[in-house]
Parts: structure tokens; C-alpha cells; sequence
């Protein structure tokens, strides 16, 4: 697996594997055991009612009501573990591709995604799939000049967000 299909099946399905905005905390710790502590800043109290952060491997949760409100990747590091549908065990990859490259299996796999309308910062380009709950955005960032609408941009993150939750 590479991480252009992981990317490609976060397009198709709106998650990566089983970690799917909408989806219990419940099922998912059943398939792929507990997952890890994913809080930013850890010694911080969190607020009632504040949305806990959780991982699997570099795949972040924000999780509300035991629901998975949020999944996120962030690629910028140069490497990412994702989980490999083993409870416990995630893959590692490297996680460089560009927006060419990912618009080419978009294209290849039939996903239609549209360009982000926020184009700020001016280095930054955006593509969306839709989905419900949530859409997916893949965020790239321009690492130097280029004249072909940001297809030498590189992915700094995707993330599908549940902007229509509300809590019990």
C-alpha cells in the first residue's frame, strides 16, 4: 500500500479504513483496539463538553459524544504510520506526493474533486471530494515557483471535518 491509495480511498469513502467522521468510538476501538492519546498539549485540562483528540498511528481524531467528529493526517513530515486493520499494528509510509499526482489517481479512480475556495495563504492549494458527514480537504503547500495551477504543490494534510455535530 502507498500513500496515494490511502489518500485515494480517503476520496472514496470519506475516511481512512474504519475511522470515518460519524463513527462510534465503540466500533472502532473493537476493530483496531484503544486508541492512543493524541491530545496536543497533554497536562492541559480539557473543557466539559470540549472534543477529546486521539490517534491510530499519525491519524488523528477529534472525538465528541464517543462519535468521531474529525479524522486528519498531516503529511509534512516525510513519513506516516497508518493503521493496518491489525488491532495494535499500523503501516509506515512515506507520505510525499503532489497535488498532480494525487488529481492523476483521482482521476484514474473516477473521484471528482473541485478546487478549495480559499486560496490563502497564496502557496497553498486545495482540493475537496464531498462527502457526508463531512468533506474531505487535501491541503498542499507550494515548495517553490510553479506555473501549472499547484501541481508541484506537496500535501501538508487531509482532513474530513463533521462541521454539523452537535452534542447531547
Amino acid at each position: 500500500m502507498t500513500i496515494v491509495d490511502v489518500l485515494t480511498g480517503f476520496a472514496e469513502s470519506g475516511g481512512i479504513g474504519i475511522l470515518k467522521p460519524g463513527a462510534s468510538l465503540a466500533d472502532v476501538s473493537e476493530r483496531l483496539g484503544p486508541p492512543q492519546d493524541g491530545e496536543y498539549f497533554p497536562s492541559r485540562r480539557r473543557k466539559k463538553d470540549e472534543p477529546r483528540n486521539l490517534r491510530y498511528g499519525d491519524v488523528r481524531l477529534e472525538v465528541c459524544c464517543d462519535i468521531l467528529r474529525a479524522v486528519a493526517l498531516s503529511t509534512g513530515s516525510g513519513s506516516v504510520d497508518v493503521p493496518s486493520g491489525v488491532p495494535g499494528e499500523a503501516e509506515a509510509m512515506p507520505s510525499a506526493v503532489t497535488a498532480a499526482q494525487l488529481r492523476e489517481a483521482f482521476s484514474t479512480e473516477g473521484i471528482r474533486a473541485e478546487e478549495g475556495t480559499w486560496p490563502e495563504p497564496a502557496e497553498q492549494v486545495t482540493l475537496v471530494v464531498r462527502h457526508s458527514p463531512a468533506d474531505v480537504h487535501f491541503t498542499f503547500r507550494q515548495t517553490g515557483p510553479d506555473e501549472s495551477g499547484g501541481g508541484g504543490a506537496v500535501l501538508h494534510s487531509a482532513i474530513a471535518r463533521d462541521t454539523h455535530h452537535v452534542c447531547r
